[in-house]
């Protein structure tokens, strides 16, 4: 009988093990095989504390603060204006604390605990080699200038910086407080090496100032204190080695050579141009409407609001798309200077917008199309809503046809009877990675992963005429009477015939940058051009993601303000967000892209206070630990390394929801499981 329960116990450690492996290599890259790998381990421990009647588990002291913490969601649940939504938001939080219990009980010795680190890093560092590979793709694709963005590989990129900031902190740890040998020391060094180049290339400033603040932390509690010198040096260096740019560059088209004419440098960001024969409109964003003509720049409209593209509508109205999302209807008299008329807003998050047939088609990507009928009267407007509709980001009309393309490679063509849609023609999903470049009389160019490709409209059936493989990545078009002009992501600029009836360039040359815009007359072609300091731009308060967040904390407040003590329940916000926000305030989001925000507006100030205190209790923990085995290589290092970690998850929680993301709060339970190990296993370590 103890001999065949011996057997089961045996084998239900070497399961134990085989699957907290698998969580140790899946942390940065599957959040479905992480989860095996944590769930199963709690099971067989569970069924382990069933079979031998002794409890695995031993005490973190976080057990009160735990309480509370489950109090304040019950509560908070109970009072939830969705109850459903946050008993199941509940739930996830607390089926993850048992993390900290499963991992700090299964490394039940030092030399099992160091192996874990060791599995763990060597994965992450496995992982951030494919991200590297990956990156390098995106970048010379030029998709870094057009997204602000790294690829998303195995997470958000932004989810994906976070986690990277975790095992940069810890190989940090190693790297000053180890005593190694050369050989080591380089090892570790190239370790940090690979994680820093992967972390930069997520190009997410939230994972960034987390792990600059995690590894300061680490400096001042390991105090280190020369270190401070050359950290703070290499930081301003990042900040400063981008400088921002702001141009628009003018080539001539005169002759088959086209080459530069002019280059004007803006004052703000050049978003968008205008051109006519005359004159260059440039909307200057923070720096309003401007007219450009020989050397001379004259400011025709200040805007208040950033502007970020302005074109022609009618007769002598014009619009002007603002940051806020609302548009401005401008009108010119014969001195070239323009009056505010009125302005309108949809009620949705505008992806884009094109003037044709007299009308205004605007599609935004969560309330479908609107079409704007007349300058006189913005409210005269035709729609098409519902799903339908939903997640569409491109828009192209002639008298024919109205074109829509989707962020899920949905490709939808409407007929038109006066500019108005009347039937669907055609809805085709197209090719993953597919992008609609241009639409003009019944011909349509896409890019895919096969090249660029032409298409006609033939009543309901879509056929394809053409497909040029040597052109990847194109993503702006603009024509004038004789040519059609498309540019890639690269930068590079090809001359097409403008009746489209096939895919032969006339020209081609390279901008040696990716443009923000381009556009054409019978003699130029202008593009504008923008680069702004990736770290400088966290504290731009006209950055598209910063001005969101501050529109969701503010609605949270005001949220909070009516749920002051329970909150709304652990539920997601954009239903509710919908009813705080202001009209132009159009990026919905379930979260408020902040932990404190969020949290007083779910839990209210009885749960915000809880979190709190779990938070506190976090900190002096670590900090313990860290003390506990301060005298121990390797588990110094670590714990040192994790108590950059959570100081690096506090610092991210400002921007970031992350104590409600399952990735980040998993490592958080993690390193800290592990930092309990060592600090428990620290007197036998030492003996």
């Amino acid at each position: 009988m103890i001999e065949t329960l011996n057997k089961k116990i045996e084998l239900i450690d070497k399961l134990i093990y085989f699957f907290a492996i698998l969580f140790l290599a899946t942390l940065n890259n599957s959040i479905f095989l992480n989860q095996f790998g944590y769930f199963v381990p709690l099971l067989l421990l569970l069924l382990k504390f069933y079979l031998t009647k002794q409890n695995p588990f031993s005490k973190t002291k976080l057990e009160p603060v735990f309480i509370l913490f489950i109090i304040a969601e019950i509560v908070s649940t109970i009072f939830s204006i969705n109850r459903p939504d946050a008993i199941h938001n509940m739930s996830k939080r607390f089926l993850l604390i048992p993390t900290l219990y499963v991992f700090s009980t299964v490394a039940y010795n030092f030399e099992r605990a160091k192996k874990f680190v060791l599995i763990y890093l060597g994965a992450a560092l496995l992982t951030m080699s494919v991200y590297i590979g990956f990156s390098y793709n995106y970048y010379v694709q030029g998709f870094y200038h057009l997204f602000e963005s790294g690829p998303g590989v195995f997470q958000y990129p932004i989810t994906s910086s976070e986690l990277m900031s975790f095992s940069l902190i810890i190989l940090f740890a190693f790297l000053i407080n180890e005593k190694l040998s050369l050989t080591k020391r380089s090892g570790v060094a190239l370790a940090f090496l690979i994680n820093l180049a992967a972390l930069l290339a997520t190009y997410k400033r939230t994972g960034w100032m987390a792990a600059a603040a995690g590894m300061l932390f680490v400096i001042l509690l390991g105090k280190k204190w020369k270190l401070l010198i050359p950290l703070l040096v290499f930081f301003v260096i990042l900040a400063l080695i981008e400088k921002n740019v702001s141009k628009v560059v003018i080539y001539e088209l005169s002759s088959n050579i086209i080459e530069v004419s002019k280059e004007i440098n803006t004052k703000g960001r050049a978003y968008n141009v205008l051109p006519n024969s005359s004159s260059l409109y440039i909307s200057d964003f923070e720096n309003g409407l401007n007219k450009h003509v020989n050397a001379s720049a004259t400011k025709v409209y200040d805007t208040g609001t950033p502007v970020v593209s302005f074109k022609h509508w009618k007769d002598n109205f014009y619009l002007a798309y603002l940051v806020d999302t609302r548009f401005i209807l401008l009108q010119k008299d014969s001195t070239d200077q323009f009056t505010e008329v009125n302005e309108t807003i949809t009620s949705g998050f505008t992806e884009d917008w094109y003037v044709a047939n007299n009308y205004v088609y605007v599609v935004d990507k969560d309330s479908g199309l609107t079409i704007i009928k007349d300058p006189l009267n913005l409210k005269s407007v035709f729609r098409i809503t519902g799903e339908v509709l939903k997640d569409y980001k491109k828009v192209y009309a002639d008298s024919l046809h109205l074109v829509l393309f989707s962020k899920t490679q949905t490709l939808t063509i409407y007929n038109l009877i006066n500019g108005l849609p009347t039937d669907l023609a055609i809805q085709k999903i197209m090719s993953e990675g597919s992008n609609l470049v241009f639409y003009k009389n019944n011909r349509i160019i896409i890019s895919s992963q096969n090249g660029l490709e032409l298409y006609k409209i033939s009543g309901n059936k879509l056929e394809l005429l053409e497909t040029n493989s040597t052109i990847n990545g194109a993503f702006l078009a603009c024509v004038n009477s004789r040519s059609l002009f498309i540019t890639t992501t690269r930068g590079n600029v090809f001359e097409f015939s403008e009746d489209i009836q096939n895919l032969k360039t006339t020209n081609s040359f390279n901008l040696g940058f990716t443009p923000r815009s381009t556009a054409a007359t019978e003699n130029q072609f202008v593009v504008s051009y923008i680069k702004r300091n990736r770290i400088l731009s966290s504290f731009d308060p006209y950055a598209p993601s910063n001005f969101s967040r501050l529109a969701l904390w503010r609605a949270g407040l005001l949220i909070w303000k009516d749920y002051p003590f329970f909150g709304v329940g652990d539920i997601d916000l954009a239903v509710l967000y919908r009813q705080y926000k202001r009209p132009f305030d159009k990026e919905i989001q379930g979260h408020l892209h902040n932990n404190y925000f969020h949290i007083l507006a779910t839990l209210g100030l009885f749960g915000f206070i809880a979190v709190m205190i779990l938070l506190i209790k976090m900190f002096f923990l670590h900090i313990n630990n860290y003390k506990l085995t301060a005298h121990i290589p390797f588990a110094s290092s670590f714990t040192l390394g994790a108590s950059g970690c959570f100081i690096a998850f506090v610092i991210a929680g400002l921007t970031e929801w992350n104590f409600g993301d399952h990735e980040i709060i998993t490592m958080v339970w993690f390193t800290l499981a592990l930092s309990i190990a060592f600090a428990k296993n620290s007197k036998s370590i030492s003996s």
